[in-house]
C-alpha cells in the first residue's frame, strides 16, 4: 500500500496501475483459492475486507489530495466506513449481539470502487479525458456507498432495539 501511494506522489501512474491491478489479481485469486479448497478462515474473512478498505482508502484519499478525485466523494467513502466502525463498536459496548459480515451491497460497492480506482487510474496513464466517464462513477459508486451505509444501519438498530426473547 505504501508503494501504490508512493507511485500516486511521483505521478508515476502507470506503475499504480499495474501494483494495483496485481494486488486485486491476488487477492481475488487469493478469496477464490480459499472458497474452493474450503479452507477459509474466520480470522481472513474479517482481514481480506479491511486491508481491502485500507487500500481503497488509501488510493482514494491520495488521489483527492492530488486533485483527481472529488472531496465530496473521498469524505463520502471514509463517512461509511466510519459509521460501521461506530457502529459495531457501540453495539458491543451495549452488549448487542451485531453480525459482522459483508452484505450483497456491500460487496458491489467494493467491486465498484475497485473499478472506479481501475478506471482512474487507466484514465491518468494513458491520458483517454475520460471526465464524463469517471464524473458518472462517482455517482454510481456514491449511490452505492449510501445504500451500503443505510443496510449497516438497519442493521445495527435491529441489533441494538431488538427486544429479548421471552423464556
Amino acid at each position: 500500500m505504501p508503494v501504490i501511494v508512493w507511485t500516486l506522489l511521483s505521478e508515476q501512474f502507470l506503475l499504480c496501475l499495474v501494483l494495483f491491478s496485481t494486488a486485486g489479481f491476488s487477492d481475488f485469486i487469493d478469496g477464490w483459492l480459499a472458497r474452493f479448497q474450503k479452507i477459509q478462515t474466520s480470522l481472513g474473512a474479517h482481514l481480506d475486507p479491511l486491508a481491502d478498505k485500507i487500500l481503497m482508502s488509501a488510493l482514494y484519499a491520495t488521489l483527492a489530495l492530488l486533485g483527481h478525485v472529488p472531496i465530496w466523494f473521498l469524505l463520502l467513502i471514509i463517512s461509511r466506513d466510519l459509521i460501521i466502525i461506530l457502529a459495531i463498536a457501540l453495539a458491543w459496548l451495549l452488549n448487542a449481539h451485531m453480525p459482522i459480515s459483508p452484505l450483497l451491497i456491500s460487496k458491489i460497492n467494493t467491486f465498484m470502487q475497485i473499478g472506479l480506482g481501475f478506471l482512474i487510474l487507466v484514465d491518468l496513464s494513458f491520458v483517454f479525458n475520460l471526465f464524463e466517464l469517471r464524473n458518472i462513477a462517482y455517482i454510481l459508486v456514491g449511490i452505492t456507498t449510501v445504500l451500503s451505509a443505510i443496510s449497516y444501519l438497519i442493521i445495527w438498530i435491529t441489533a441494538v432495539f431488538k427486544k429479548p426473547n421471552k423464556p
